[in-house]
């Protein structure tokens, strides 16, 4: 008789903050200064597979991100604003790096193809539409990479704590005389909570001369 089994399998859900800031660059070569960070929250779900080895996992899900920036101009005495909203489809790999106490210390790494839900900038008094905007409105790639570390509270789901920094790659504008860039970083602090799912049944192949006793 020869026995086929399978890797463990999860389902995860976290929420947690996002202290978000923007670079963007003008037309000109510009950086645009004065930009200060902001806090804003995160949420995701998904599926994960161990693969390989025991202690790594693959994971896919979907999360949706707020991300913004403030800042001010000296010069003209301007005040900006700005608040967005992705959709994000991800994919992620971390690996437990050892058991102490019950407690497992793990890396985390991820990318996610991000698009933009809704979006705004205000500009003093007045709030402008981001739909449309060329380096808002691309959708792009994030990349993520931290720590985090989980705790059994059943035999089945574990709870976790994870921290990971982060950053797109460039959101341009894709006209055919624009220069302007954007780029998205991030901090994420969030609590995590994860659910066993039944292992599949081992399947069982007989050989075909073996008689029943």
């Amino acid at each position: 008789t020869l026995s086929i089994s399978t890797f463990s399998q999860e389902i995860f859900l976290e929420a947690g903050l996002s202290s978000s800031n923007f670079e963007f660059t003008n037309s000109a070569g510009q950086e645009l200064e004065n930009l200060n960070s902001v806090t804003k929250s995160y949420l995701s779900a998904g599926f994960s597979h161990e693969i390989f080895t025991e202690g790594l996992d693959v994971s896919l899900g979907l999360s949706h991100n707020s991300y913004g920036s403030v800042g001010s101009d000296d010069v003209l005495g301007n005040f900006f604003e700005y608040d967005v909203d992705y959709l994000g489809i991800n994919l992620g790999f971390d690996y437990e790096l050892f058991t102490f106490y019950d407690f497992t210390p793990f890396v985390k790494a991820s990318a996610s193809y991000e698009f933009l839900l809704q979006g705004t900038q205000r500009l003093n008094n007045q709030v402008f539409d981001l739909k449309g905007v060329e380096e808002f409105d691309d959708a792009g790639f994030f990349f993520r990479g931290g720590l985090g570390v989980s705790y059994p509270i059943s035999p089945k789901s574990t709870i976790y704590l994870l921290y990971t920094y982060g950053q797109s790659l460039d959101l341009e504008d894709a006209s055919p005389n624009s220069n302007e860039k954007l780029k998205i970083l991030m901090n994420n602090i969030g609590i995590g909570f994860t659910l066993s799912l039944p292992p599949k049944k081992e399947k069982e192949l007989e050989d075909a001369t073996e008689t029943e006793e």
